[in-house]
């Protein structure tokens, strides 16, 4: 398939352009590495810088695969639930824990924000040596009826009755 080749109706291939922008617009995707006893799958908090996804890690299975430099597959997402749409882009390539940063690759690590808080201290980047993407594009003519309460205050007592 080619970008822009339709699959099962309203799914299309994304172009490379498109699928780099999507992998910008996001900050949290999953990272997938052959591990024993099976293949592990790990958020991270992530920015793209140039070719390469960049994302921070502590000691651990991410840091041991990034030292050993292993193949590894990235996942970055969006949907729509109203529209039952949504996009998803795939990066594969070779994980490497950087040693020796230079000032620009720190600068640009400093930008993410670990969600679960805590010391990041060592930068990971993962090469782009394919991206692929896809997109289910929204239906017009259907939207989702609402099911259930809705989130609206700042303190969720709109939810308590």
């Amino acid at each position: 398939m080619t970008a822009g080749d339709s699959w099962e109706g309203r799914g299309t291939e994304l172009d490379q352009t498109t699928c780099r922008q999507l992998l910008g617009s996001a900050s949290v995707g999953r990272i997938a590495f052959n591990d024993e006893p099976s293949p592990t799958i790990l958020p991270v908090n992530y920015t793209m810088h140039g070719e390469v996804v960049l994302f921070r890690t502590a000691e651990g299975s991410k840091l041991d695969a990034a030292a050993s430099g292993v193949a590894a597959t990235f996942e970055v997402d969006g949907v729509d639930p109203t529209h039952d749409a949504g996009w998803s882009v795939v990066v594969r390539g070779r994980l490497t824990e950087m040693d020796d940063p230079d000032d620009d690759l720190v600068e640009a690590a400093d930008t993410i924000q670990p969600l679960v808080g805590g010391s990041r201290p060592y930068l990971v980047t993962l090469s782009t040596d394919q991206v692929t993407g896809r997109r289910i594009a929204p239906d017009a003519d259907w939207v989702r009826a609402h099911q259930g309460p809705t989130w609206t205050g700042t303190d969720a007592t709109d939810l308590m009755g």
